[in-house]
């Protein structure tokens, strides 16, 4: 089989990130292995490790690139809105969403990932997560409202949501939490 081109490898490792990034989020680290992410773009399992070291560097790199991807997302919003008060608004009630309680793969990655870095991340993983976090929770700081607070209930009250899936709870949490944040701000 013929080598591939410096661009079709560069191609090939973003979108191996990308996959896994949505694949983790999607089922846990733990839930997904090599094999699994190398299929979701078509590619063989050996050729992993032309592109990355172990799968903790994936891991490291997916958790880099969802955090990255949500903070453009954050940056669209605002941009889009022209006003920082209302684009975090538009953000709570959207953190807060049964679309996106319902589809983890391609949302906030500390309330997917959290508890698997928590539990085997590597040292990289965890400074990622750690910025992420703090990036977020500075941008929602207000006046009125501590940031870090208002991340992590958003976080807790996603994590609520999606345990309870299919009861009445999940879509309470979403509705009360949500309200108490926007009507705080």
């Amino acid at each position: 089989m013929p080598r591939v081109s410096r661009t079709q490898a560069a191609q090939n490792r973003e979108l191996t990130i990308q996959a896994a990034a949505r694949l983790f989020r999607e089922r846990g680290i733990d839930h997904v292995s090599v094999q699994d992410v190398m299929a979701a773009v078509g590619l063989t399992h050996g050729g992993f490790y032309r592109q990355f070291k172990s799968k903790d560097a994936l891991v490291s790199e997916a958790t880099r690139y969802a955090y990255t991807s949500m903070a453009a997302s954050i940056g669209e919003v605002e941009s889009s809105i022209g006003d920082h008060h209302a684009a975090q608004q538009a953000y709570i009630r959207e953190y807060l969403s049964a679309a996106h309680r319902d589809h983890p793969g391609q949302g906030c990655p500390t309330a997917a990932l959290v508890q698997d870095v928590a539990r085997t991340g590597t040292a990289d993983t965890r400074h990622t997560l750690a910025e992420g976090v703090e990036s977020l929770a500075r941008w929602l700081d207000s006046g009125d409202q501590d940031g870090l607070v208002t991340a992590c209930t958003l976080f807790g009250a996603l994590l609520v949501a999606r345990a309870a899936e299919g009861t009445p709870l999940a879509d309470q949490v979403l509705e009360r939490v949500g309200a108490a944040l926007t009507q705080a701000r």
